[in-house]
């Protein structure tokens, strides 16, 4: 297995689980197909965990995410040869390599734990999706092709599914395929207080799409997109531009946001509110359609200027 570190060997803690690895009969392909099976559901990254297991049984010291960067490192060693015919504009190119770059950082450097048996796992499930590339960079926000699941009509208040249904099939054009639009995590998270980079953000996925044309458009359902959300907290506007201001349409609610949909995180006193029964915010489905997306895209260009802001400078912590 080759280093995770360019220019120079292993640390020795890492070279101990490269080998080890090895002799569990582990090879390269085999550790890539790990990272490539991980999915949004917990069960998927029972595999690795087992590995994990396995290999402190050994006695080798597994501690933090120094396993799990290894696994990573495998997936973009077979990624990296792909990236330039990727069909997004070549400022996506480039932030997939920087991701890459800190991915391979030092075990427990700077950023949220990657460890498969932490409490949260989201920043590790992102992480092996980016580096298989399911999963893309925009800046502040990502993004993956998805589309709407069906089952999502029958969680709409019926009153609305006539209207929401004429936007879908009519001006979005379909449920799917479409970019579903998720929050970067730390540090880059940290530049949504940023309108320049969120705007950059959603440029760049536009440009994207003018290179797939399958492609419906851009989505997301989530409590950012909640008018109440919007009214208590001033610096997700310009993450609502596109649907509010620029072609787009908050289509509709799917009910209470579910406590996994991250609104309770990185804020004590959101929580505090939350269980007293004083925030009460729903996911809101917001959805922008490609020819709208493309033409302000096309209107904007001087978006494609390259960003001199660091979003780990952007502010002491997360927005909240």
């Amino acid at each position: 297995m080759s280093s995770i570190y360019n220019g120079g060997g292993e640390p020795p803690e890492l070279d101990a689980i490269t080998e080890s690895i090895r002799r569990l009969g582990k090879s390269a392909p085999e550790c890539v197909a790990l990272v490539a099976a991980v999915e949004d559901r917990q069960e998927s990254l029972q595999p690795i965990r087992a590995l994990k297991e396995a290999l402190r049984a050994g006695g080798v010291p597994c501690e933090s995410d120094a396993l799990e960067r290894v696994l990573l490192s495998q997936a973009i060693e077979e990624s990296l040869g792909k990236i330039e015919s990727l069909p997004v504009p070549p400022s996506v190119h480039e932030l997939i390599r920087k991701q890459y770059a800190a991915f391979r950082q030092f075990p427990g450097s700077a950023g949220p734990s990657l460890a498969v048996d932490a409490k949260e796992t989201d920043a590790f499930i992102a992480a092996c999706k980016m580096c298989t590339l399911r999963r893309f960079p925009a800046g502040p926000l990502d993004w993956v092709v998805s589309g709407m699941p069906r089952k999502w009509f029958l969680k709409m208040p019926p009153l609305e599914i006539p209207g929401a249904m004429r936007f879908i099939l009519g001006e979005f054009g379909g449920v799917k395929p479409a970019f579903y639009v998720h929050v970067a995590h730390p540090p880059r998270n940290r530049a949504l207080i940023i309108v320049k980079e969120v705007r950059r953000a959603y440029y760049r996925m536009a440009q994207a799409l003018m290179l797939q044309p399958e492609i419906k458009g851009i989505m997301c359902a989530t409590w950012l997109h909640d008018p109440a959300a919007m009214e208590r907290y001033p610096y997700i506007a310009a993450l609502n531009e596109p649907y509010l201001k620029l072609g787009g349409r908050l289509v509709t609610n799917l009910g209470p946001a579910p406590e996994s949909s991250g609104f309770l995180k990185f804020n004590s006193a959101r929580r505090e509110q939350y269980e007293r029964g004083e925030t009460k915010l729903k996911s809101v489905l917001a959805m922008w359609p490609r020819k709208a997306a493309i033409e302000w895209a096309r209107a904007n260009s001087s978006l494609e200027q390259v960003s001199t802001a660091d979003p780990g400078n952007a502010a002491n912590k997360a927005p909240q």
